[in-house]
C-alpha cells in the first residue's frame, strides 16, 4: 500500500524504523513508538466501530497527556478529523464549536463532563463520548460518556485500514479571540510542508517521499528530545509534536505549564530544545 504525505502514514513509518525508541512522555505516562502506534490503532477501531467513518470530524477536549497524541492518530488512520476544542471556552463558544464542527464524537477530560452537558442536547450529531480519567468527580453517565482504557480494551491493535491520501483534511479551529472559534481547512500534504518541517533543517533540501522525514532525523543516530510547554489545544504546540514525531523525536509534555517544573524536566528527561508560545511563558 502507497505511503503519502499524511500524518497517519508519516507517524507509521517512523514506528516501524524505530519502533523502541521513546516517543512521548507526560508525567507518569511513557510510551515508545510502537506503543504508541497501538494504542492508535485500537482506538482507530473503536471509533470506527462506533461509525465514525473517514471525513468525519472528533473532537479532542483535553488537557496535554498521551491520549491527545493518540486520539489525533486515531482520527487520521481511518481519515477522520481531530478538532482541537480550547478547555477555556464558555458555554456559548463550546456549543458553537461543538455545532458548527458537526462533531460526531468527543475525547475529553472526565472534568469537562458538566459543560458537556450544557450544550449536547444542541449538538445532534455528537454520538460517541469517551472520556479519559482524572481526580474529578464529575459522573460520566450523566452524558453517557465511556471511559478511554475500556474503549480500548479487546481491540485489535493491527493496521488493517485502508489507503490515506495527501488530500486527506486537518483542521485548525482558532481561539475566536476577534468572534466565535474559527476553522481552518487544509490538505495534509499541504500542512505539512508549511508547517511539517517538509525540508532537511541541515541541507535545505525538500522532502520527495514520506519517508525522507525520518532518515534526516536518525541518520545521526543519537534521539533529539523536545519539550513542548503549550497546550496541544494550540496549532503551534500540535505542530511541534507532529513535526519532531516525523523524525523520531522523544516529545515531552508537560499536562499544564508550571515555569518551575521546566527545568527538572529538561534535566530529567535530557531535553535538547524547549517550545514556547508568547512572551508570557518566555518571562
Amino acid at each position: 500500500m502507497a505511503k503519502h504525505f499524511n500524518i497517519a502514514d508519516m507517524y507509521e513509518i517512523v514506528a516501524d524504523k524505530v519502533p523502541g525508541r521513546d516517543a512521548l512522555v507526560c508525567g507518569e505516562q511513557r510510551a515508545t513508538f510502537t506503543q504508541l502506534d497501538e494504542r492508535a490503532n485500537r482506538l482507530a477501531h473503536y471509533l470506527a466501530e462506533q461509525g465514525v467513518n473517514a471525513g468525519d470530524h472528533v473532537g479532542l477536549y483535553l488537557y496535554n497527556c498521551n491520549e491527545y497524541l493518540e486520539g489525533m492518530l486515531a482520527c487520521f488512520k481511518i481519515r477522520a478529523v481531530p478538532i482541537n476544542v480550547n478547555y477555556r471556552y464558555v458555554q456559548d463558544e463550546l456549543l458553537y464549536i461543538f455545532d458548527n464542527a458537526d462533531m460526531v464524537a468527543c475525547i475529553h477530560n472526565q472534568e469537562f463532563i458538566p459543560h458537556i452537558a450544557e450544550v449536547k442536547d444542541s449538538a445532534p450529531d455528537l454520538k460517541t463520548l469517551i472520556y479519559v480519567q482524572d481526580e474529578s468527580a464529575c459522573d460520566p453517565q450523566s452524558i453517557a460518556s465511556v471511559e478511554y482504557g475500556s474503549c480500548l480494551a479487546g481491540q485489535d491493535d493491527s493496521r488493517d485500514f485502508a489507503e490515506r491520501s495527501d488530500d486527506d483534511l486537518f483542521i485548525l479551529y482558532t481561539g475566536g479571540t476577534t468572534g466565535m472559534p474559527k476553522g481552518v481547512v487544509w490538505r495534509h500534504d499541504d500542512v505539512f510542508f508549511a508547517l511539517g518541517g517538509g525540508n532537511d533543517a541541515q541541507t535545505g533540501e525538500r522532502a520527495q517521499r514520506p519517508e525522507d522525514m525520518v532518515e534526516w532525523g536518525t541518520r545521526a543516530g543519537a534521539q533529539q528530545t523536545f519539550l513542548t510547554t503549550a497546550p496541544l489545544m494550540h496549532g503551534a504546540s500540535q505542530w511541534s509534536v507532529i513535526s519532531g514525531s516525523f523524525v523520531g523525536r522523544k516529545i515531552v509534555l508537560m499536562a499544564r505549564f508550571d515555569p518551575h517544573d521546566v527545568w527538572g524536566l529538561v534535566e530529567r528527561e535530557k531535553i535538547n530544545s524547549v517550545m514556547i508560545t508568547g512572551d508570557a511563558m518566555g518571562t
